[in-house]
């Protein structure tokens, strides 16, 4: 199953020269599940951590502020890079991209919708791996 979620993950990222990373992560403990890194420099499991206590803390704002919205990305952007994070609030994993500036964010946030589908067939498989 991790291969497959793997190769899913390599042929999104294949899509966008832009692209210099994507991953499945975890919410609850910010373990990757699968991963692409273009740029040996980029820390992607570090990085996956980190993100998931964004996409946390995000949430606790969201309702807070608008108890009734739902959230369809996360967006961060540096003076050279796009963050670009994806999590529905049922699923126990968030898909995350890092991009160029130079990449179109439009795309990049296409890109991810149209694989989100096939991530989320991969739920059921994982939550029993851990039984």
């Amino acid at each position: 199953m991790i291969e497959k979620l793997q190769s899913l993950v390599g042929k999104m990222a294949m899509e966008l020269p832009g692209i210099l990373a994507a991953a499945v992560v975890t919410v609850d403990d910010g373990m990757s599940i699968a991963e692409t890194v273009r740029d040996d420099n980029i820390e992607i499991a570090a990085a996956s951590a980190y993100l998931a206590s964004v996409v946390k803390s995000n949430s606790k704002a969201i309702k807070l502020l608008a108890d009734d919205e739902v959230v369809d990305d996360i967006l961060i952007t540096t003076s050279q890079f796009h963050f670009i994070i994806r999590h529905k609030e049922e699923e126990p994993f968030f898909i995350f991209l890092m991009t160029t500036k130079e990449e179109w964010l439009g795309k990049a946030r296409l890109l991810i919708q149209k694989y989100e589908e096939d991530f989320a067939g991969f739920v059921g498989a994982w939550e029993k791996s851990l039984e």
